[in-house]
């Protein structure tokens, strides 16, 4: 009996030992790392020293430092030295190379760099500031950065502060530093902090390349019309865009011995360029501007020249540009290559689509016919368009049908003299009952001119109106199923499109609105919205809420 209970005692200890489960580890760490000590302190007056000390509760790492880092009024990238730059650490030391200004209230944020090494939990927006005077400045500039035009903004916007103590220049911006920075860094709200008492000229800019110096060619800005003063004016909010700039010309480009790239910055006119060489009669030309590029391509038909001269004019100038032909670099020319953009389905009130990689010379209609299901001929026009690099076949096509699309040999004829060989479509269309229609109202109360797009989520324009009036409707019919919102553009200038703003001329970009949300477009559906420009407080504003 004393054995049996040995056993089954023995028994229920081996088994207790082999059901022993394994640690959790515990909740997961989400507390992001805590400052335990600064030298000097935090918010120390009559600073002297000449490097600041941060130690921190646990290991550490700073993730990209160098690009989130902002020291507001700046200081020169080598006028001070921050370590570790890599590693884990619990110390952050910020070294200062060359001497402060006096009597100036510092801020160093450190923006979302600072991460525990374990979890990657982040210290967002640790700030530093410090005086080398007896006391600090404390007020504020808060706001939002939306872009003017497209519905989603930047972010990393540079937001750029610049004390005026007398007359000022507007030209400032582009040659001085300004006196404070902040940035949005990866959302659409800053917040200046530490400001001294004054009158400012404030700015956004999508400072591409991290000098503080507005690039109109390239960057964007957003201004407001007069200087702000503080403490007064401590709420501004920014519309971003990117200036039309004046046309300046950069060297040509030889690509072979028919084409030519003519890169460029600013707005492009065509009237810029002038070939002056003389060019037999037997020789086609044409200047077309690339689609992704801020390039102006020239084609020519053929080419038996060593060198062309052209005149590329500027505001004030006119430069004389001889273009020589290296015969010895001379790469393969292409030969014409016609493709269906469109597939299968043709949808109801869509073009048909062709593209093509030479520019087209013309088209033969005579050399194309359309046939329906039950064969019979359909009307048609062509249309090139050379800026999209595609050739719209346009006929009304009726639902439930199917089209049979025949181009024959010198239909199309590209600069060159190239042709196409016999090539054939098919394609069938929907029924009335695959799509869905909208219907809109817009209400609003001023008489301004608009102009309303209804876009798809990728932001293409689906379908355009002109000259939208007050209190109307307006009807998007056979609108493929998807995801659509509407965008409504104040055309104060009344020449149909969107123009955006100057930084010298004081002249704003126009306005833009967004309707609220999207609109689930179904098939077989019909949908009511309204837009109402008067709830909208100003632009985008409303977007998202």
């Amino acid at each position: 009996m004393r054995n049996l209970i040995y056993f089954l005692l023995s028994t229920l200890i081996i088994n207790g030992c082999a059901k022993r489960a394994s640690p959790t580890g515990g909740p997961k760490d989400s507390i992001p790392p805590v400052l335990v000590n600064a030298n000097p302190k935090l918010n120390s007056t009559n600073f002297d020293s000449e490097e600041i000390k941060l130690t921190f509760d646990e290991w550490i790492n700073l993730d990209k430092v160098q690009d989130q880092l902002i020291i507001s009024p700046p200081i020169d990238n080598n006028a001070y030295e921050i370590k570790p730059l890599s590693g884990v650490t619990k110390k952050v030391f910020i070294k200062f190379i060359d001497s402060l200004e006096s009597e100036t209230t510092y801020s160093i944020n450190f923006g979302n760099s600072i991460k525990d090494n374990n979890e990657n939990n982040v210290l967002t927006f640790f700030n530093y500031t410090f005086s080398t005077g007896e006391t600090l400045d404390s007020l504020y500039v808060t706001g939002l950065v939306s872009d003017a035009f497209e519905r989603e903004s930047n972010t990393y916007i540079s937001m750029q502060l610049y004390r005026i103590d007398s007359i000022h220049e507007d030209s400032i911006i582009f040659k001085n530093k300004p006196t404070y920075i902040s940035n949005t860094l990866d959302s659409t709200s800053y917040k200046f902090q530490n400001v001294k008492e004054g009158r400012y000229l404030i700015i956004a800019l999508k400072d591409l390349n991290n000098d503080y110096l507005f690039d109109p060619f390239f960057e964007k800005i957003g201004f407001i019309d007069s200087l702000i003063t503080l403490p007064k004016d401590s709420i501004i909010d920014f519309k971003l865009f990117k200036e039309d700039t004046e046309l300046v010309w950069d060297k040509p480009e030889f690509i072979n011995s028919e084409k030519i790239g003519f890169g460029y910055f600013g707005k492009l006119k065509l009237d810029r360029i002038e070939l002056i060489s003389k060019i037999p009669d037997s020789v086609s030309y044409t200047f077309l501007k690339e689609k992704e590029t801020d390039t102006l391509n020239l084609w020519l038909s053929r080419n038996s020249f060593d060198s062309l001269n052209f005149n590329l004019i500027e505001k004030d100038t006119i430069k004389l540009t001889t273009v020589k032909f290296d015969r010895e670099r001379d790469t393969l020319i292409d030969s014409l290559r016609i493709s269906s953009k469109t597939t299968n389905i043709l949808h109801l009130k869509d073009s048909f689509k062709l593209s093509y990689n030479i520019p087209i010379h013309k088209i033969v209609d005579s050399l194309i016919n359309i046939r329906d299901i039950d064969s019979l001929l359909v009307e048609f026009k062509t249309k090139i368009n050379n800026y999209e690099e595609e050739i719209d076949i346009i006929f009304e096509a009726s639902p439930s049908d199917e089209y049979s699309i025949n181009l024959y040999p010198n239909a199309i004829v590209d600069i060159r003299g190239n042709i196409n060989d016999s090539l054939q479509y098919k394609v069938i269309t929907q029924t009335l009952e695959d799509y869905g229609n909208i219907y809109l109202d817009i209400v609003r109360n001023n008489d301004s001119k608009y102009i309303l797009h209804l876009i798809d989520n990728n932001g293409d324009i689906i379908r355009e109106y002109n000259n939208v009036f007050q209190n109307s409707t307006y009807s998007f019919d056979l609108i493929k199923p998807g995801k659509y919102s509407f965008r409504l553009i104040e055309d104060l200038n009344e020449n149909n499109q969107w123009d955006t703003g100057n930084y010298l001329n004081k002249i704003q970009p126009e306005p833009v609105y967004y309707s609220k949300g999207e609109i689930d477009v179904r098939a077989n559906w019909d949908l009511n919205e309204t837009f109402n420009l008067n709830s909208l407080i100003s632009p985008l504003d409303s977007i998202n809420k």
